[in-house]
């Protein structure tokens, strides 16, 4: 037993560590992004299925994460502006803030049986995941130029913890408080969210240098052509994703006739897929570019796609859903990186708000269709429907391409 415990004080000796060495803001936005993400899964896993216990009426059930999903997008701008005003530190704490006060509110929601309060707690948990969605840029700020890929994708990195966490809290607070199925996980959201406050604190972050002219215009910037391929290549990449992990359970569970456990193994196997190779996606990066990165990404959805139209067991999708997280990373943390370079340190706050309302706009369009195109037209119509959007982004990268794979970027 002491073996156990000596080889993980070890383990996380090791990645502390890994983090300091490269700058005390990474360590404290990767914790406060694995406490962000533990919060959204418990959120994801959770809030559906409480909906539907207190909508007025059944197909209400997912009004709730619709709501968030679009206050999320329309979040992003104002939240990049406010950051690029006051700052990241202050701007993150009011994320907190609102995960944190959203997270109470649907708790009570639920004990007293609110569905109106419930949603608004619902847009709360919105607004929080917005301003959280900058951790990843803010952890570019203090490092040098040559490891910024680097930085992005540990901060990343911190959701495999997410990946575990999330869904053993869900189980564990589920039936915490007897007569409010569901209530003690969102008041877990909460107090999750509320151990991020230290980190967010002892973040040193200065503001960007501000300019007379504010930078390049925002179209001439949008307009260039890199430009183009990273927000195509972040926004469609994350788009497809959510999309098919959307409609994964509806398609395991009703479909294929699979048990909750195995679709939970399934989905939690993804979502470590997702993160884990954060690690090293951005030595990948700095090594042998961003172009050859998001190549291997649309690598992996095509072989997604083939995995996905011949799956009948378990393992089959599991393989599917895992191609399709690692398909995720490489495209979502190259196109961030390739979008953080091309960007002024005056001109973050605009471009930065734009390219996530962008990203989580196409995100929020493909999971609220998710599930009704799988009812309409089914799993194998739908993964295929998947093939014209992987060669938009193909084509985004086509000019790399045609340069040679082993082109210097």
């Amino acid at each position: 037993m002491m073996f156990f415990v000596k080889a993980r004080m070890k383990i996380f000796h090791f990645f502390l560590q890994y983090f300091l060495q490269l700058n005390r803001n990474i360590f404290y936005l990767a914790v406060s992004q694995a406490f962000s993400m533990t919060a959204m899964n418990i959120n994801m896993i959770t809030t559906a299925l409480a909906g539907f216990l207190i909508a007025p009426y059944g197909w209400m059930s997912t009004l709730p994460l619709s709501l968030q999903f679009l206050t999320t997008m329309i979040s992003t701008v104002p939240s990049s502006l406010l950051m690029a005003r006051f700052g990241r530190r202050p701007i993150f704490l009011l994320g907190v803030f609102f995960t944190f006060f959203g997270g109470i509110l649907m708790g009570l929601s639920l004990i007293y049986k609110l569905f109106l309060v419930f949603c608004f707690g619902s847009m709360c948990l919105g607004i929080g995941h917005s301003i959280a969605q900058f951790y990843r840029y803010a952890a570019t700020e203090t490092v040098s130029e040559d490891v910024r890929p680097k930085a992005m994708s540990l901060v990343l990195s911190a959701g495999i913890i997410a990946a575990f966490l999330g869904p053993a809290l869900s189980k564990l607070t589920a039936l915490g408080i007897s007569d409010a199925i569901y209530s003690a996980s969102f008041f877990a959201i909460a107090g999750v969210q509320f151990l991020a406050l230290p980190c967010i604190l002892f973040l040193k972050i200065p503001l960007p240098k501000s300019t007379t002219s504010g930078g390049r215009s925002l179209s001439k910037i949008l307009n260039q052509k890199q430009m183009i391929k990273a927000l195509i290549s972040a926004a469609g990449g994350y788009a497809i994703m959510s999309y098919l992990m959307t409609a994964t359970p509806l398609q395991i569970v009703n479909i294929c006739n699979f048990s909750i456990s195995e679709n939970a193994t399934i989905i939690q196997w993804h979502v470590v897929a997702m993160f884990a190779p954060s690690f090293i996606t951005g030595t990948l990066i700095m090594k042998y570019t961003v172009n050859r990165v998001l190549y291997l990404g649309i690598v992996c959805y095509i072989l997604m796609v083939i995995v996905s139209l011949i799956a009948e067991t378990t393992s089959e999708y599991l393989l599917a859903l895992v191609l399709l997280g690692l398909g995720w990373n490489f495209l979502y943390v190259g196109g961030s990186s390739l979008l953080v370079s091309l960007v002024k340190p005056e001109e973050q706050g605009k471009v930065q708000g734009v390219a996530d309302f962008i990203i989580i706009g196409s995100v929020a369009f493909s999971s609220l269709s998710a599930g009704f195109i799988h009812y309409f037209i089914g799993w194998d119509k739908m993964v295929l429907g998947i093939l014209p959007f992987i060669l938009i982004i193909l084509i985004s990268n086509i000019d790399d391409i045609r340069k040679g794979f082993f082109a210097k970027q």
